[in-house]
Formats: structure tokens, C-alpha cells, sequence
């Protein structure tokens, strides 16, 4: 099968000065729509809660008109995990240079139980609370807020174009498949709807160490050894703290808060590793805030350079400083997630991405290398009858939404562009082959969505061909949209 793997130059990118990090310099307006708390019942009256979502119309000025008449397309970015802001500054490919150069209006929607769209403020993850968490519901915000929006902005000839990177990539992908009408086309960048599809992992050449596996080769082939001492540096951090002298050199290490226990010790162990798990999908080419330009490379150059286990250590401490970006005198919480590599079940203090853990998103994962996990169902299950009284159904957006058979044709889905970075472990569940009419683009050396940041001189090739051509898919869809609305 053909894939679109992205090896050329394109000669016009836009330049930037040196310290520019890929961040979006757009502006925008926060606003709150009254949204419909359960889209899928009819009682009345209707519970509603309040939806932030972000506005620019710097641009949909009509320079962009369209040949049916509409002034210029929508371009709506589905949030994801997060509060809504969090993603403005990493999308500078639709901010600054698509909706310029479209006349585009731009609106980021905020995904409820995240930011400021809590539903029952404090209370939102409350087990009685969150059931209204799902993905059916928040589609169907997104849907609300858009058809309502057009209709108040006179703009419902014009074609919406749906943005996200990695959950929200899922999003724009099931936002396309689910409501059409509503959605004229999308880029899904980075987005692992097969990690969520577990019947067809082996068919698909998937299985439970795809993501920790892409991790691991990640480090091993950005410096040789460099995996080897991690996993030695993981086991010495836990040997080290056997003893109670060993306990607070940890602390003074790591520059925990709080003196470090027997019983905190394995939340440190996983504070290192989460840093250690997630710097992979963060391997951009140039410095993002503490973070610098190509980190995987940047932390194996600081553990080459221990020559003994107390610099080993010390190596460790800097790599968790540059990760959590912690400065000066600051101290740290030093307690780690740990548990499903990836992000899995937990309290509602980790946040709503524990919920959705504990229903519909369980990452079925195991680790190996940078770190020993071996999932357990029943574990999962006991962890989310604690915190949610739930029981988690991974088999459930697969059969609702269509998982591997979305990218293999079986849904009939069009007018979506699926881009992978190959260093970001996230790839492993994304659609590789074009086995569609839609597009797949890889770029062997981009992260996780990097196509999204706005452009860099320090941009790879391939990543800066990416765009050129996502941005050549997308606009035929505008054009296709216009025409047939004339």
C-alpha cells in the first residue's frame, strides 16, 4: 500500500526568527456557550453548563471568500485533555499561516470536564458527576457549538475544518466519520485510534509493548548505551533508596518538597520514569520551554557523561529538572504516576483523563526497557471501582466508532488527512498504509504532532514538506465544500 512519507524540502516555509519555539503568535477571545449537559436524553427542561471556547475573526475579514459566497472557511480545533489555551500556543500551522493566508475564522472548542468547561464546577468528577464525560457527548458539543455559531454569524454556507493532535486527532477523526454535515474535512495528526482497537492489534502488527517499545528505540538509537543506563539509573534510584541516608540524597537530588520515604519512594522512582516516558513525543528540533532542541539526544548526552553512580544520580536529578522544568531554590512534589505507561486509571486528582480511563480510553499497555509494568485487567477494574465505581469497556469506542476499520475503509469515511511523526510512541496506534482515498503522511523525523507548531527554521524536511502538503489536502476540501454549496 502507498504512504505519503515525506522526504522533500518545500521552498517556501516561512522563516522565523531564532528564539520562535513553533508557538502560535495569534490572538484570540475567550468566550462561553450555554451548552446541553446529555445530548442524548429529551427530558425537559434541558440541563446546560457553560463551554469555553476561543475566537479570533482577526482574519475572516472576506478576503477569503469562497465561490459559493461564504466569507471563509472555519477552521475549529476539537480539544482535547486540557484546558483550551494550553493548545492555542501549539498551533501555529492554522493560526499564523492557514487563516491568514484562507481568511479563515478560527475557533478552538474547550472539551468538557477540562479548563474552565466543568460542568458541575468542583463537583464535575464526582462518580454520580462524570458519567456525562463521554466521546458521544462531546462530539455532540462540538457539533451544537458550531451549527449554532454559524447560524449567529450568518456563515452557514461555509466549510468547517477540523484540527487536532493526539486524542484531539481521535476527536477530529470520529468528528468527521459521526457528523459530515457539520464537518467538512480535518487533520488528524498523531491521533492512536488503534491503541483503542485491541481485536485488530495483530492484524495490524500491535500488541501490549508497541508504545514503551517505540520509547526505548527512541533512546537506544539517539546514543549508544543510552537505554542500557536508563535502566540501570531506574534501578539504582530504587536501590539507593533502601537505606535512610540513601533517602535523603534522593531528596536532596530531586529537590522534593517533603523528606522522601520508604513509602514515597516508589512515587519518585515513577517521577523519573514519566519524564523518561514522555520526553520521546516532546523530541522537537529546537528548545520548548526548559526543554531543549532534540531532548532524547539531550538526556542521553547527560547520563554519557556520569563516570560514577553519584553522577548517575546527579544525571537524573538535571534530566527531572529539565523536564519539570523546575528552577533556582523551587522544589518539586516528586511523586509520580506510574501505573499504564501512557497515562491510565487513577484518583480524580490526576485529573478527567483518569474517568475516561476507568470507561472508554484504557490503554491496554505493558512496559519493558525504561520501565517494568505488566498490565492486569483486574487491577484496572479495581482501580476504577475505588474512584468512579466503573468498570472500564475498552472495547466499546472500537465497536461504537469502527477503531482499524476507519483507516482500512470500512467506515467510508473522506476528506481527512492522518499525519504520524515516527519518534512519537504514539504512532504505533495511528494509520500508517492509505488504504483510502485519505490521505497518511509519515515524517520519520517529527514528534508528537509536530505538524501542527507553526514552522521553524530547525524544522526537518520532512516535517516542513508535511504541512505543505496538508495544508494543499485541506484546501481542495474547502474548494470541494464551496462547490458543491453553490
Amino acid at each position: 500500500m502507498y504512504v505519503l512519507t515525506i522526504l522533500l524540502v518545500c521552498t517556501c516555509a516561512t522563516l522565523v526568527e531564532a528564539a520562535y519555539d513553533g508557538s502560535a503568535n495569534g490572538t484570540y477571545t475567550e468566550k462561553f456557550f450555554n451548552q446541553t449537559l446529555d445530548h442524548f436524553r429529551f427530558t425537559s427542561p434541558r440541563k446546560t453548563f457553560m463551554q469555553r471556547y476561543l475566537y479570533s475573526d482577526e482574519h475572516w475579514t472576506g478576503k477569503g471568500q469562497l465561490s459559493n459566497g461564504c466569507k471563509g472557511p472555519i477552521l475549529f480545533y476539537t480539544g482535547n485533555e486540557g484546558p483550551i489555551d494550553a493548545f492555542w500556543g501549539s498551533n501555529g500551522f492554522m493560526i499564523d499561516v492557514l487563516a491568514p493566508k484562507w481568511g479563515g475564522l478560527l475557533v478552538f472548542g474547550e472539551l468538557r470536564y477540562y479548563g474552565k468547561t466543568q460542568p458541575f464546577g468542583n463537583e464535575s468528577l464526582t462518580p454520580e458527576n462524570a458519567v456525562y464525560l463521554t466521546t458521544e457527548q462531546a462530539l455532540a458539543d462540538y457539533a451544537t457549538l458550531l451549527t449554532t455559531l454559524k447560524t449567529e454569524l450568518n456563515a452557514e454556507n461555509c466549510p468547517v475544518i477540523a484540527f487536532g493532535g493526539s486524542y484531539g486527532g481521535t476527536l477530529t477523526t470520529y468528528f468527521r466519520l459521526k457528523y459530515p454535515t457539520v464537518v467538512a474535512g480535518g487533520l488528524a495528526a498523531s491521533a492512536p485510534i488503534g491503541y483503542y482497537a485491541n481485536t485488530e492489534w495483530t492484524t495490524h502488527n500491535v500488541d501490549q509493548f508497541t508504545w514503551i517499545d517505540i520509547v526505548n528505540k527512541v533512546y537506544d538509537e539517539a546514543e549508544n548505551g543510552c537505554l542500557a543506563t536508563i535502566e540501570k539509573l531506574v534501578h539504582l534510584i530504587s536501590d539507593t533508596g533502601s537505606t535512610s541516608s540513601g533517602l535523603d540524597k534522593l531528596a536532596k537530588t530531586f529537590h522534593t518538597c517533603a523528606p522522601v520515604t520508604p513509602a514515597l519512594l516508589e512515587g519518585l522512582v515513577f517521577w523519573f520514569t514519566d519524564a523518561i516516558e514522555t520526553i520521546p513525543q516532546l523530541n522537537y528540533p529546537y528548545a520548548v520551554g526548559t526543554l531543549p532542541g532534540w531532548p532524547v539526544n539531550a538526556t542521553c548526552k547527560i547520563l554519557s557523561q556520569a563516570k560514577s553512580d553519584d553522577d548517575l544520580l546527579a544525571a537524573a536529578g538535571s534530566i527531572a529538572d529539565m523536564y519539570y522544568s523546575r528552577t533556582g531554590n523551587d522544589c518539586v512534589s516528586g511523586q509520580g504516576q506510574g501505573g499504564v505507561p501512557g497515562g491510565g486509571p487513577g484518583p480524580a486528582a490526576w485529573g478527567s483523563w483518569s474517568y475516561q480511563s476507568c470507561t472508554e480510553n484504557l490503554h491496554q499497555f505493558s512496559g519493558r526497557g525504561v520501565r517494568n509494568f505488566t498490565f492486569n485487567m483486574n487491577d484496572a477494574v479495581q482501580t476504577c471501582m475505588k474512584y468512579f465505581n466503573t468498570q472500564p469497556d475498552p472495547l466499546w469506542v472500537e465497536k461504537h466508532f469502527g477503531g482499524f476499520g476507519i483507516g482500512d475503509g470500512l467506515t467510508g469515511v473522506s476528506n481527512l488527512v492522518w499525519s504520524n511523526g515516527l519518534l512519537d510512541p504514539w504512532h504505533g496506534g495511528g494509520f500508517l498504509e492509505k488504504k483510502t482515498s485519505n490521505p497518511v503522511i509519515l515524517m520519520p523525523h517529527g514528534a508528537h504532532h509536530l505538524d501542527l507548531r507553526g514552522p521553524h527554521p530547525d524544522d526537518p524536511a520532512d516535517v516542513t514538506a508535511c504541512r505543505e502538503a496538508e495544508e494543499s489536502y485541506l484546501h481542495a476540501f474547502i474548494q470541494e465544500y464551496a462547490e458543491m454549496q453553490k
